[in-house]
């Protein structure tokens, strides 16, 4: 597969690389990656990411490549020649920038390790769910056809370590895990990128944490854990979105949790529906009935509000997965 999706590389010129809307750490791991990769060939490339840089993954744009969607992009759409969307094979998950990316009349050409049982909206798309993460496709691309620079190795580095959870989850192959100690060989600090990653909190995120932590749920007999974040105690803790980095993994600490819920309202008005799981309930399954998708153990979704009637359907599909599940095993 990596081989057809370089010699498509090979025949184009000017990219355009995008990812999920709020996209994470192996997100932008791989768009770094593949720039290099590109860059390296003499390839003309940009990143444009939406609705923003998290401020802890700037350290992995050292170039300063990445822009932020705005109305100085009027012209994505016609500056494209070859669109690539890395992490998602869903052009739905590119949030503001989809109506320029089904304007454009671009190569579209998708990148990703995620579930996808028919990705559509694509000229050419390369999903293979056997890999731990987009960043390790990336890796796989280009460690045999150039010598990867310390920024890229850096940034391939940090996407494994945040897809795996720091190669802690149950998708951290022992193929991630040579390809991660090769990374280091090449000089990437594996505390540093830790540190970098997960240790650049702020009071705000502390206060945050503590008012979803008050209003857990426990459902199920404790098998389900949820919890709510809306706009006002964001407000009220003077937190962002970006604060709530790791908030729906919490509660798999729990003795007895299967499934970790976090729900967060959007600007407008809508919900965020974050899952994870401690292995053997499929979320993937729930959230593509939600209309998203991911993982089997770590997917999302966007609902309808209002915050109860959105909480009353996802808990419904959560716990009949559950059981489900779990009668099986």
């Amino acid at each position: 597969m990596l081989d057809r999706f370089a010699a498509l590389l090979e025949s184009r010129d000017r990219f355009l690389l995008t990812a999920h809307e709020n996209p994470d750490g192996d997100a932008v791991g791989a768009l770094v990656g593949l720039a290099h990769y590109l860059r390296g060939s003499g390839k003309t490339v940009r990143i444009v990411v939406s609705p923003d840089l998290p401020d802890s993954l700037r350290f992995l744009d050292t170039e300063g490549w990445i822009e932020v969607y705005g109305a100085a992009h009027a012209d994505l759409a016609s500056w494209a020649e070859t669109w690539v969307l890395l992490d998602a094979s869903e052009p739905q998950r590119l949030g503001v920038m989809l109506e320029a990316f089904q304007a454009s009349k671009a190569l579209k050409v998708c990148l990703d390790h995620h579930l996808s049982e028919n990705p559509m909206g694509f000229d050419h798309a390369f999903v293979d769910s056997s890999a731990s993460a987009s960043a390790e496709l990336v890796y796989s691309l280009a460690s045999s056809r150039m010598t990867l620079p310390l920024p890229m190795a850096q940034a391939l580095y940090a996407g494994m370590a945040d897809d795996t959870g720091n190669f802690r989850f149950s998708n951290a192959t022992p193929r991630i895990h040579r390809f991660a100690a090769d990374l280091i060989e090449l000089g990437v600090d594996p505390s540093a990128t830790y540190q970098a990653l997960y240790h650049q909190g702020r009071p705000e995120r502390l206060r945050l944490f503590g008012r979803a932590f008050e209003r857990m749920r426990f459902l199920d007999q404790g098998r389900y854990a949820s919890t709510l974040v809306t706009q006002a105690d964001l407000d009220a803790c003077g937190a962002t979105k970006d604060d709530m980095e790791g908030l729906v993994n919490k509660a798999l600490e729990i003795r007895g949790v299967e499934v970790s819920c976090l729900m967060y309202e959007l600007a407008d008005g809508h919900y965020k529906v974050g899952l994870r799981s401690r292995g053997q309930v499929n979320v993937n399954a729930v959230c593509r009935q939600l209309g998203g998708g991911g993982h089997k153990l770590a997917s999302g979704a966007k609902v309808d509000g209002p915050a109860k009637a959105a909480q009353t359907r996802v808990d419904t599909l959560v716990v009949s997965q559950i059981a489900s599940d779990l009668s099986a095993t």
